[in-house]
């Protein structure tokens, strides 16, 4: 009948669980704990990285100078260079191809600078500041065009962010997993 409290009959009940349990499963795994195999995952593809973001700056200076003219210049055209401006579909594949690719390599390098023993307000810090740049960079190119060429200032701005942020996110992981751990284990070797 309506109204009642409690199961009907022949009805099973399950336990709930508050809503304010979650359970945080990173709290045992951290680099320091991993084997050399997955070490060597983690460095390889920080490397590659590393790798990827040298390339981008060579690229960037080659075709900017990494400047604020150069950078203005490589959007809206220029007369000594004989560029053209950059047409709304050649941004728009850019931004697609980066809206996809950039946020996926910030997430998998976040989620390895998470495993270390960083601070957790360092970590909320690099993250917020290496998403940021990623949406300074993305959004730069399109405000160059259609607001302002000042807008070269800002996405210079967001290519440091996401450059230092890289460089720490990077640093500290390779830090702890090949300098650090041989220091742990040499001073576990001398104390027994």
């Amino acid at each position: 009948r309506r109204g009642e409290a409690g199961p009907r009959p022949g009805r099973r009940v399950l336990p709930q669980a508050p809503l304010t349990t979650m359970r945080n499963f990173n709290t045992r795994f951290r680099l320091l704990d991993t084997d050399r195999n997955i070490r060597l995952v983690y460095t390889l593809f920080i490397v590659t990285l590393f790798a990827g973001f040298l390339f981008t700056i060579y690229w960037a200076h080659s075709t900017t100078g990494l400047s604020y003219t150069g950078i203005a210049q490589h959007y809206l055209g220029s007369d000594a260079t004989f560029g053209e401006p950059k047409s709304f579909r050649e941004l728009a594949e850019t931004t697609h191809f980066h809206f996809f690719t950039m946020p996926v390599v910030f997430l998998i390098l976040c989620h390895v600078f998470y495993l270390t023993m960083a601070g957790q307000g360092l970590k909320m810090a690099m993250t917020l500041l290496a998403f940021g740049g990623v949406a300074i960079d993305l959004a730069a190119p399109w405000l160059i065009l259609y607001v302002s060429p000042h807008f070269a200032l800002v996405m210079l701005l967001g290519d440091v962010l996401m450059l230092g942020t890289f460089l720490v996110m990077a640093g500290w992981p390779l830090y702890e997993m090949w300098i650090l751990k041989k220091r742990l284990m040499a001073e576990g070797r001398s104390g027994e």
